[in-house]
């Protein structure tokens, strides 16, 4: 397919990528896990909590336009590698300047602009380096290496937190990003682009983009997903702290920042089974199907909070993987619409409008607290749960008369 040297097989290529995402992501969960410490240290409300939780995906979005669109026309292995340099950038930065609110935002926001450059030109790089056959197969593992990532933040963020100093956990995830720009630089090769193809369309200019009804149906039930899966993440360890509390169960902050990890590693095979099957059925139902239970799940989850522990957990658990079950699914339906060459742009507007749902979900939660019982109350945790699911429930809506639409 490719005119370069091809230094790695495809499944040495797709191993290198993913645990590449996972050192990449290594900031990820940093500052949920201590949204309670800093909250406190810094007098945060639960809206400015919210804030720095969602401007992470505020600066994905700003971001990834640019970032992921330029992938068209230069490699994105590139794209890569500045997208570390930022997340290092914004770790360091964070551990070593940070002291407020609006410190804190900035260097978030750098944070979330690394990941704009790493997790689509990650797929791109695949896209760009494997025929068709290897790529359906890789898509999905590259995909859910996203909630193996997580599941290490969240992890390895509560183990330092409860032995080091908040500064220090978010150096060691400089460590680690650092350690994956020297992976990704020296084990995965340079390519130039084709020269044979050639298209009159800018690789900014993103409008042929929404012609494309079916990719547009799958991008906004991707929005809807992102909305509800990083308002869960930015706000799980700290209702699970509520719960634990509310049932007079005794957990640390990293006993239950374990749980959190625990959730997101149920999410890989969750989001592999959810490809697995719209590959083998109709992929509109199964998405349907996921984001109906979804709603139903979450609605319920947060009204329980004061249940058992037990019980609670499993729902949380529950919620989580039927929020990750529609993931590959619904970017894979992106990946098979878009057009060979606007594959690029079709994916920095999945991801501009996918995370802009990522950046409001958190904040949205916060609101909601605040707006309501406050993030100690049973009812304004149960409000902020519907608040969350609310986001497959628009998905579902918007995909399906998009689809409808189509077929028209």
């Amino acid at each position: 397919m490719s005119n370069f040297r091809q230094k790695l097989s495809p499944a040495s290529l797709l191993i290198v990528l993913c645990v590449a995402q996972i050192l990449s992501m290594a900031g990820f969960a940093n500052f949920a896990v201590l949204l309670n410490e800093l909250s406190a240290q810094w007098s945060l409300t639960s809206t400015q909590a919210g804030w720095i939780g969602g401007i992470y995906f505020a600066g994905y979005v700003a971001a990834v336009p640019f970032l992921v669109g330029l992938t068209d026309v230069v490699d994105a292995r590139r794209i890569y590698l500045f997208g570390l340099l930022c997340g290092i950038a914004g770790s360091f930065g964070f551990a070593l300047f940070a002291d407020g609110f609006w410190s804190a935002m900035a260097f978030r926001f750098l944070a979330g602009v690394s990941l704009a450059g790493t997790y689509m030109p990650g797929l791109q790089i695949l896209n760009d380096r494997l025929e068709d056959n290897h790529r359906q197969k890789a898509l999905p593992w590259y995909l859910s290496a996203f909630s193996l990532g997580t599941a290490a933040s969240f992890y390895f963020t509560g183990l330092g937190a409860d032995v080091l100093p908040w500064s220090d956990v978010f150096l060691l995830a400089g460590v680690a990003q650092f350690i994956c720009l020297v992976l990704v630089y020296f084990a995965i090769a340079e390519r130039l682009p084709e020269r044979g193809k050639s298209s009159d369309r800018h690789p900014l200019d993103f409008r042929p983009v929404f012609r494309n009804r079916p990719a547009v149906a799958y991008i906004w039930g991707y929005t809807g997903h992102t909305y509800e899966l990083f308002a869960c993440r930015a706000w799980i360890v700290a209702f699970l702290l509520f719960a634990a509390a509310a049932s007079d169960t005794v957990v640390t902050r990293e006993t239950v920042s374990g749980y959190a990890a625990f959730f997101s590693l149920l999410s890989m095979p969750a989001s592999l089974l959810g490809a697995h099957l719209s590959l083998r059925r109709e992929r509109k139902q199964i998405i349907s199907t996921v984001m109906m239970l979804s709603v139903i799940t979450g609605s319920i989850l947060g009204f329980i909070g004061a249940l058992p522990f037990i019980i609670v957990l499993l729902l949380a658990g529950l919620y989580s993987a039927l929020i990750m079950s529609d993931s590959a699914a619904l970017t894979g339906g992106v990946v098979a619409a878009a057009r060979e060459d606007e594959r690029g742009a079709t994916l920095a507007m999945h991801s501009v409008l996918g995370f802009s749902g990522g950046f409001l979900g958190p904040l949205v939660v916060g609101l909601v607290l605040d707006l309501t019982a406050g993030s100690g109350s049973l009812v304004g945790w149960g409000f902020a749960f519907m608040a969350m699911a609310a986001g497959s429930g628009v998905a579902l809506l918007g995909m399906r008369w998009l689809l409808q639409k189509e077929r028209q």
